[in-house]
């Protein structure tokens, strides 16, 4: 009964595959901001182009950019990720405060997640910025505060990785992005995923011990219908 065995590793890998899939998805949506792809002259002024997120506060001069902008201060050439992203602040020699918001769904009470995301300042005359992220409903972690040094070259061309962690009190968490700023600070490659503590319910620890409980019966099914086959000593 090998092809018996077989099987049942083959369907036990297939599920770890799955629940691992699970543990490293995204919960963001289009944290990238490539939902809505902008042609000429590269830059969006409606907060409704950024697809699953809620834009409140000031415009600035955004709110949502591609590469290819050029005017004679400079231009964009790299986004965070993809060839588009978004940014917060008042705009040029403006001061202004804006924030962008997404309710994730489907988390767990208790459980850690882990938030990445890339942030650039503007310009070499916006000097360094900041972002704060906050929870406004759904978790009790604190808020952060986080800069992007003064880029080289403008504009938005250093981006830099940003991490931090928060714990979920209820099933759906406010994801907030914050900045008051002159100028627009950038934002891109949001991504939400389960840290290490959600519970072992259903996590893949406990998908293995299932792993091995499984195969130890299978093993020993065909051990005993071999036996079955042999007839009596």
């Amino acid at each position: 009964m090998k092809s018996i065995s077989v099987k049942a590793f083959g369907f036990v890998a297939v599920a770890l595959v799955l629940t691992a899939s699970a543990y490293g998805a995204n919960l963001v949506q289009n944290g990238s901001f490539e939902a809505t792809q902008i042609g000429s002259p590269f830059v969006d002024h409606n907060p409704a182009d950024l697809s699953g997120w809620t834009y409140s506060g000031t415009i600035g001069d955004g709110p949502l950019w591609h590469v290819g902008y050029a005017d004679g201060g400079g231009s964009v050439t790299v986004a965070g990720d993809g060839n588009q992203f978004a940014t917060l602040g008042g705009g040029y020699l403006t001061f202004g405060t804006s924030h962008l918001d997404q309710v994730l769904n489907g988390l767990t009470i208790g459980a850690t997640y882990d938030l990445v995301f890339k942030m650039a300042a503007e310009a070499n005359f916006s000097g360094a910025q900041s972002i704060t992220v906050g929870f406004p409903a759904g978790s009790s972690t604190a808020s952060q505060t986080f800069t992007a040094a003064t880029p080289l070259v403008n504009y938005w061309s250093d981006w830099e990785t940003k991490t931090m962690s928060f714990t979920a009190s209820a099933t759906s968490v406010d994801l907030q992005f914050s900045a008051a700023t002159a100028e627009d600070v950038g934002l891109d490659s949001v991504s939400v995923t389960a840290g290490a503590s959600v519970p072992d319910a259903g996590s893949t620890v406990g998908l293995l011990g299932m792993a091995v409980t499984l195969l130890g019966g299978v093993s020993g099914f065909s051990g005993r219908f071999r036996r079955l086959l042999a007839g009596p000593a």
